[in-house]
């Protein structure tokens, strides 16, 4: 019995002892493997505009693409002198210099080393001159590159334009006092003439305040706001009437004990005229910073505090027992089998006045959450600090709960910026069982293995309307082919499997992806003979049956009625909302009729953890998330999990797409407000924004608001039609006429070439734009810019619009005879219903910037 005793307490000493060893080596390990985010160590470049400290600039490491760096444009002073401030955080700075380029940075209009500058230990003030060679109210890129002591070179990026006739003194303070006067509610008074308080204000949340908002909103309703950091304010967008400007801050509320801290930002979009200036649009963000070392937890509710819900993403393991969010910038998991919190990424950690660490140029999406609390995830956009600092790009990260590490799978570098990356990573980003990462890049989407780091292409060329992707994004389907409405095969994709199924059309039929419910797939198929196309090349895609089948391959519901078309889907929860026509038998012309809807029976479950809204009298609505059970947070451990440590680097080199299709980009008060290959898709996104369009040069294509009261195109005389040519064609000769060409286009035409083809090949250095689809309001900007505007009608005829007033356009045409024509005033109002009633088919021109 005495050796059975002797035995045990051996062997438990012995396991004790393998407990200890073992402990020792991993948390060894774990030391010597690991460590924490390095802090930031670029400097910050501020620029100086008339005693105003604007357009706060952060380094890059590597040369980006000129086209993209949008973040902010700088106003040159009198002499075309630059004012600059360099904050050096520490940095020793043993060079400065800068280059001017053309706005998409392929031509370097000047390269020189600045030497008049005076430094002490925290900054430098620099001032040089630009060169005369560059033109007035034309934007150019101002590249400043900062070399330290270690060698590197760091860029930074701002837009520049001489210019006399912007104002932009006017409405630099005009921002700047209207932000001042919001905190204190009698100098505010003076803010009612510009506020626009009505019903579409939401006066229930201090999250997002409007234009629109009530007094009492924006001037912070009951709280009691104390600014605790200077505010930065940006020049985003500059004309000759009109600007954008942002302004970002920290504020504090006295909550007792605690301080809450809040970071806002405040976009303002203004009109100058001689006798005032207008306040266009007006919001302001208001966002909590979540502190998750205080009681954040109030029984089964975790208090995220004053913010916009769409800025909260939550995505939970099966059953719910952890779930990861993110408030965009941000990372936390809850894990409440081992009733833990832990905090997996965020740049910043605690010092709101260091701005390297609150730029908020980058976004995180979370990408799986398993049952272990295991998470992976990705962080997009500029990085603030740490082994990427200044890069811009995408990194693929693992957290795992038991080692509690967070590890690099990939670097996706980019020469673009945060807001394309955004814009692109929303329509498709998705990581499948195999550890494949997809995700959409520049028209194509691309599938790298996390593995071994290699890239493939899956399919390239893609156009908005060829393509969809499931909310999921677990689910891809495309046309095949080059042309979008002949298209007879859809190629449908689970991304999980990389499983493909071909959808054919049938004989002498077409198909069109129409979008997804849930993981099902909704399509459209139209018979050749439906098709109807116009002068200008835009077809008409009447479908005649509607499918929706299942990723097996099963037909779930059909819809189809005689003699009614289906030419849109509008696709709402569980509702499909779909447009018809019906086509005239004796003319074969098509009417518009009522839309039909097709409601999903099946309703998706919600998770177990949910975000809700709660309404207290003082703070407004606040955001929280209503857990699954009640946490016990006593024990509640908080973590902060450390970075693995690796030799080398996980960068990914992508695929060459092999196709290169022109895209415009939509700007608005979010940046990047879309990505679109129809420039009239484009424009009238930014004309519902109030933004603007530009292309993969950088060049503006559409501007909203820069519009004079009155202009017309003197040069355009007009002609009638002869017996040789019909209206079209002498419009089109006008057009060519117009830019010192001579064609016959009446030739060209009975050729079977469409429009845009035929002023495509005959005039040079020009941008062909079809803006089909857009209003007369929208098209007048080109008109204002002395460019014609062809309008084609329903009967094959055409106009030129040549100018317009406040209450006419001016038209050529060639139908009309003297002494009213061919050009002739017509009431804004009748010129408005004349180009809807016949389709608002317009087609127009910009000169590429050389």
């Amino acid at each position: 019995m005495k050796k059975t005793i002797v035995k045990f307490i051996y062997l438990v000493i012995i396991f004790a002892a393998s407990l200890f060893i073992i402990s020792a080596v991993m948390n060894q390990g774990n030391t010597d493997m690991t460590m924490e985010m390095g802090p930031a160590t670029f400097p910050v470049v501020r620029m100086n505009y008339n005693g105003h400290e604007i357009n706060s600039l952060h380094g890059h490491a590597q040369a980006m693409n000129c086209s993209y760096q949008r973040d902010s444009i700088t106003p040159l002073g009198q002499g075309r002198k630059v004012f600059l401030t360099v904050e050096k955080y520490g940095c020793t700075v043993n060079d400065l210099s800068f280059e001017v380029r053309s706005i998409d940075g392929e031509r370097l209009v000047e390269s020189t080393k600045i030497t008049g500058y005076t430094e002490n230990e925290d900054s430098i003030q620099a001032e040089f001159t630009v060169k005369d060679l560059i033109e007035e109210d034309t934007e150019y890129m101002l590249v400043l590159l900062l070399t330290d002591d270690r060698g590197q070179t760091i860029r930074y990026y701002t837009r520049i334009m001489q210019t006399e006739n912007c104002h932009a003194d006017e409405k630099i303070e005009y921002v700047l006092d209207f932000h001042r006067r919001t905190f204190d509610k009698e100098a505010a008074k003076e803010l009612t003439k510009y506020l626009e308080s009505n019903a579409e204000g939401d006066n229930t949340t201090l999250s997002r305040v409007t234009i629109n908002s009530s007094f009492q909103q924006v001037t912070w309703g009951d709280l009691k706001v104390r600014k605790v950091t200077d505010e930065s304010l940006t020049v985003k967008e500059l004309a000759s009437q009109t600007g954008s400007l942002e302004i970002s801050y920290f504020v504090s509320l006295q909550e007792g004990r605690e301080q809450p801290l809040y970071q806002v930002k405040e976009f303002y979009r203004i009109r100058y005229t001689p006798d005032r200036i207008y306040l266009l649009d007006f919001e302001r963000d208001m966002k909590q910073i979540f502190d998750w070392e205080t009681e954040a937890f109030t029984g089964n509710k975790l208090e995220l505090g004053i913010l916009k819900e769409d800025t909260v993403t939550l995505m939970e393991s099966d059953g719910g027992s952890i779930f990861a969010f993110t408030d965009g910038n941000r990372l936390y998991c809850y894990n409440a089998t081992d009733n833990k919190l832990s905090r997996l990424f965020d740049f910043y950690e605690g010092n709101c006045e260091d701005e390297r660490a609150t730029w908020n140029r980058h976004g995180i999406k979370i990408l799986n959450v398993d049952e272990a609390g295991n998470v992976q995830f990705i962080v997009y956009g500029y990085m603030n600090r740490g082994r990427h600092e200044g890069e811009t790009g995408t990194l693929v990260y693992h957290f795992s709960s038991l080692l509690n590490t967070v590890e690099e799978l990939a670097w996706i570098p980019a020469d673009s910026s945060y807001e394309v990356l955004k814009a692109e990573l929303s329509q498709l980003s998705y990581l499948n069982k195999s550890d494949v990462f997809f995700f959409m890049n520049n028209g194509s989407v691309h599938a790298v293995n996390l593995s071994n780091r290699q890239s493939e292409v899956m399919v390239s060329g893609l156009t908005e309307g060829s393509f969809r992707v499931s909310e999921s994004n677990r689910m891809l389907v495309w046309q095949t082919g080059n042309d979008t409405d002949a298209c007879t095969e859809l190629m449908l994709m689970n991304l999980n499997t990389k499983e493909k199924t071909s959808i054919a059309a049938g004989s002498g039929e077409y198909i069109a992806p129409l979008g997804f419910m849930n993981e099902d797939l909704i399509y459209g198929k139209a018979r050749a003979s439906d098709l109807v196309s116009d002068s200008t090349g835009n077809v008409l895609f009447p479908m005649y049956c509607v499918y929706i089948q299942n990723e097996n391959g099963d037909i779930l519901k059909k819809y189809s009625d005689d003699g009614v078309y289906i030419v849109g889907c509008d696709i709402q929860e569980n509702q499909i909302d779909l447009s018809r026509v019906r086509k005239e038998e004796e003319t074969g012309a098509y009417s518009e009729i009522a839309n039909t809807q097709i409601v999903n029976a099946r309703v998706e479950s919600g998770g177990s953890n949910h975000l809700e809204t709660v309404v207290t009298e003082k703070y407004e609505k606040l955001l929280q998330i209503a857990l699954k059970g009640s946490p016990d947070t006593k024990t509640m451990k908080k973590l902060t999990p450390r970075e693995v440590l690796f030799e080398g680097e996980r960068s990914v080199a992508l695929k060459e797409n092999g196709t290169e299709i022109p895209r415009y980009f939509v700007y608005g008060k979010n940046g990047v407000e879309g990505i679109f290959t129809d420039e009239g898709n484009a424009v009238n996104l930014a004309y519902d924004t109030s933004g603007i369009v530009v292309n993969e040069r950088g060049s503006y294509v559409w501007i909203r608001g820069n519009r004079s009261l009155k202009n017309q195109i003197m040069a355009i005389t007009g002609d009638g039609v002869t017996e040789e040519k019909n209206s079209l064609a002498v419009c089109l000769d006008t057009m060519l006429k117009y830019e010192g060409v001579t064609r016959n286009t009446e030739y060209m035409l009975n050729q079977g070439k469409t429009v845009p083809e035929i002023l495509k090949e005959n005039l040079e250095d020009v941008q062909i734009l079809d803006l089909t689809g857009c209003s007369l309001d929208a098209v007048l900007y080109y008109t204002n810019r002395d460019i014609p505007v062809l309008a084609t009608l329903n009967d094959g005829n055409a106009v030129l619009i040549i100018g317009f007033n406040e209450l006419n356009t001016v038209l050529m045409d060639p139908l009309t005879e003297a002494p009213a024509g061919p050009v002739y005033k017509k009431g804004m109002n009748d010129s408005r219903q004349l180009f809807e009633e016949n389709g608002n088919c317009f087609i127009t021109y910009i000169k590429e910037e050389q």
